[in-house]
This record gives structure tokens, sequence and C-alpha cells, in this order.
């Protein structure tokens, strides 16, 4: 070829994923400038209630996975009334991630329509492992950036209910470091409803991560708004303080703030990211808070091989190493994955015991 056919190396990365133009007309907004109404909400009913409205309004949403149309709204209630609302546009599925995954995925390519799939449990991504990771994540990249992937993978992550080892993981570490997905982890119903309705209108693909921990607890919600958006690559400050930042994500949050609470005299700032993904990390808030309190605690419920905060911790050291005091340090769960045992499950998974733990170790130095 003549050397003038070649492309510009710097091409080498675009397309990877979207400029989110598709969020030039959205209605963003967030907790302090939210307008409407908010009552104590159950967290799966904000599940429901808002894929129930985006169904009402875009009649290409379909929604696809096991049980997704019986037991009452799937196994957890998060499908609940949308088959009776929807009976065309909820598709119950066999065992078969693989399969119904990448049929989501061509579903996405197609355009006219915009699939939501469910994984029961986040493990599950393994047996369908090429479709999410060599076919969805890759498609915009290989096509040169220009089509669209509109496709939302709900999954859930089961540790602590004695489900064991293949029902149980935190994946945010394999998606976040796998190219073209981006990564929604909702911690309060509030958030829950304007991420979903985020990562519905984006034009990438998007795992929705849920946390069984979170679908009984309760928290501010929307009464009757349902239609805003969260802003993409935005964080929220749980807690402000001076001397520790503390950076979480999904029910883990709870535990920091609960760790922190317990110790009673920790000036710890809680930064709950919200968007997990390389692109969409709120390095704002996050510099902020370490140019403040010269110290940097992770803590991630998930096991230390796949860990979210494996590749976090690296960013942040080389971003912000002229303001640290200390290593980043890191809760995690074990090296094995969480048994059915309820003892050897609690031994492999963090809550707010070990953070609580490594507060005081690094608040003595």
């Amino acid at each position: 070829m003549r050397a003038a056919e070649w492309p510009d190396p710097a091409f080498a990365n675009v397309g990877v994923r979207g400029d989110l133009g598709e969020f030039a007309d959205a209605r963003v907004t967030d907790r302090d400038t939210f307008a409407g109404a908010l009552a104590e909400t159950r967290f799966i009913d904000a599940v429901a209630r808002v894929m129930a409205r985006r169904m009402e309004t875009d009649a290409s949403i379909v929604v696809m996975g096991e049980d997704v149309h019986r037991l009452g709204g799937g196994t957890n209630g998060a499908t609940k009334g949308l088959k009776e609302a929807f009976p065309d546009r909820v598709l119950g599925t066999p065992i078969s991630e693989n399969a119904f995954a990448g049929l989501g995925g061509g579903i996405a390519l197609d355009g006219r329509f915009t699939p939501v799939v469910e994984f029961m449990y986040a493990d599950f991504m393994w047996v369908a492992a090429d479709q999410l990771f060599n076919q969805i994540g890759k498609a915009r990249h290989m096509f040169g950036g220009d089509d669209a992937v509109p496709l939302v993978l709900r999954s859930k992550v089961a540790m602590g209910t004695g489900y064991g080892s293949q029902h149980s993981m935190d994946p945010a570490g394999i998606f976040a470091t796998s190219p073209g997905w981006r990564v929604v982890a909702p911690s309060t119903p509030f958030d829950y409803v304007g991420l979903m309705n985020s990562a519905l209108r984006c034009q990438d693909p998007v795992v929705v991560l849920e946390h069984v921990d979170l679908y009984s607890s309760t928290g501010e919600g929307p009464v009757d708004d349902l239609d805003y958006c969260l802003p993409v690559g935005r964080a929220a400050v749980r807690r402000a303080g001076s001397r520790l930042t503390v950076i979480s994500y999904l029910a883990m949050t709870s535990y920091v703030l609960e760790a922190v609470e317990s110790l009673g005299d920790v000036d710890a700032e809680v930064i709950d990211l919200r968007w997990l993904d390389r692109a969409s990390i709120d390095w704002d808030t996050i510099g902020t808070s370490v140019r403040k309190t010269n110290n940097v605690l992770i803590a991630e419920q998930g096991a230390l091989g796949t860990s979210y905060g494996g590749w976090l911790a690296d960013e942040i050291q080389r971003r912000f190493f002229d303001w640290l005091d200390q290593p980043v340090q890191r809760v995690t769960g074990g090296e094995a994955s969480p048994s059915i045992s309820k003892v050897l499950e609690r031994a492999a998974i963090a809550k707010s015991e070990e953070v609580a733990a490594k507060l005081t170790e690094m608040t003595g130095y």
C-alpha cells in the first residue's frame, strides 16, 4: 500500500465509545437541583417504576432475560407489571445468556429497538463473554465509531446472600477494563431512576449494576417525576470530610458510611462514584477531595483478583502522587469466591467492619 493510504495512528482509539451528543436535549439534574417531590421509596420499587415509565414513553424498548415475564417481576420484582402492560416487549428466555445477549447486541446494532438485557446473576457474564466483550463492547470501534450500540445490560451482585461462588461476583472490575462499556452503579432509589434514564438514552452499551443488599433498602425517591437523567460522569459526595477520602460504589457506600459513623472521630469524605468506566470517572470530584485530604481508601466488596479498585488505585497514584501522604489503601474481599457457607461467605467479602479496621489503621499513621 502507498504510505498515504494508511490511516493516521491518532485514529487508533477513535470510536471506542460515542461523544454523548444524545444528551444535548436531555433534562439533566441531580439531587441538589431536583425540583420534584421526593418520598421514602424502596429501591426495588424504583427499579420497576422507572422501567415501566420508559416502556410507556418509548415503544422501542424491549426487555429480555430469564424469568423477567413471571414470578411477580422476576426473582426480585425488578420487572413487576411489565409483562402485563407490554406483553409483546417483555421476552422470557431460556437459560442461554450467550444466545440472548447476542440477540440483544444484534437488536441494538439494527437500530429499531433498544434492548434491555437482564442477567439474573453477574457471574453469568462468563457464559456470554464472547458476545459481551468481543462483539457488543467492540462493535462501535470496529466499524469506525459511527454506528451506535444502544444496549442496556442489567445485572445484580448477590454477595452475602448464600447463593455461592457462581452467583455472587461483583463484575465492575471486568467491565471497567473492557473497552466500549459504560458502567453504572446506583446506590439510592433517586440515583437509580436518573442513572437508568441516562443508560437508556446513551448510545453506547451500558451495564447497570444492582446489589441485592439495596433491593429491600429505602431512601429518597421521586414521587411522580421519573423522566430526569443524572449527568454522565458525575460522582456524589455522600459525606464531607478533610482527613481521608473514601471512594466506593453500590451497597459498599452504605457500609462505608456505617463504618465512619461507628468510629465517631474519623473525619472522612465519602465519594459514591456512580459511574465506573474509564471514560466516565469523575476526576474533578476525586481530585478536589484528594488535594484536601491527602489520603485515599478505595472500598469494595468484591474479590481481590477481579477487583475494580486495582486499576483505580493505579490511576489515582499517577494522577495525584504529589498530594498523597501515603499509598492508596484498599479494602476488598478475599481471593476466594464467596461460598454457600454463611461463615465462609462472610470471610470472603468486605463490609463495614473491614472498612472500620482499615480507617483505624490509616488514621494511626
